[in-house]
């Protein structure tokens, strides 16, 4: 996913700045960047302040109805709500999070985000992950990462790339999957 992802994926949030990206754009993916380590150290290391402040860090980060900081935000999530999932710690202090801080990012990113705490987020996204758990690699995985790619100007990618980091992460805390 993470391979189809980055060569296919849109520049400009969590996959990196454009080509010839002007300062403003290089300094809000430099943040997200950050706010992506802090938030991933923090889950990985436990403790809800600290992963209240990583999700802040992320939290309304980014142009568009749905900033690259909140789409990064739902896969990682995403991960977190699948059964028995060892990232179940993030849902309590994101939900906090929304609740004390929902004003800075967009209402549609706001609704997008409590649905995903919930594990309900977008038809192609749930079938990605459905795909992933046949472990079939596929034509099929291409389409369906494809498909993610096309949802919004870059909200596919950077939520694949919470997704991925999610995953990955998963991986870490458990073992291999």
């Amino acid at each position: 996913v993470d391979r189809i992802c980055r060569a296919h994926g849109p520049l400009g949030g969590m996959l990196g700045a454009a080509p010839g990206a002007g300062p403003m754009e290089r300094a809000v993916v430099d943040a997200l960047h950050a706010g992506r380590t802090t938030l991933l150290d923090a889950v990985r290391d436990g403790g809800a302040a600290p992963v209240r402040r990583g999700v802040l860090a992320l939290l309304g980060l980014g142009p568009g109805l749905t900033p690259a900081g909140d789409d990064f935000l739902t896969g990682l999530v995403l991960v977190a709500a699948l059964p028995g999932s060892r990232l179940a710690a993030l849902r309590p202090p994101l939900r906090e999070v929304l609740a004390a801080h929902g004003r800075r990012t967009t209402a549609l990113s706001l609704a997008t985000l409590h649905e995903a705490v919930e594990g309900r987020v977008r038809s192609e996204l749930l079938a990605l992950v459905a795909l992933l758990a046949t472990g079939d690699p596929s034509a099929a995985l291409h389409a369906s990462v494809r498909k993610v790619l096309a949802i919004g100007h870059s909200s596919g990618g950077d939520t694949l790339s919470g997704l991925v980091a999610g995953l990955h992460l998963e991986e870490e805390l458990r073992g291999s999957l």
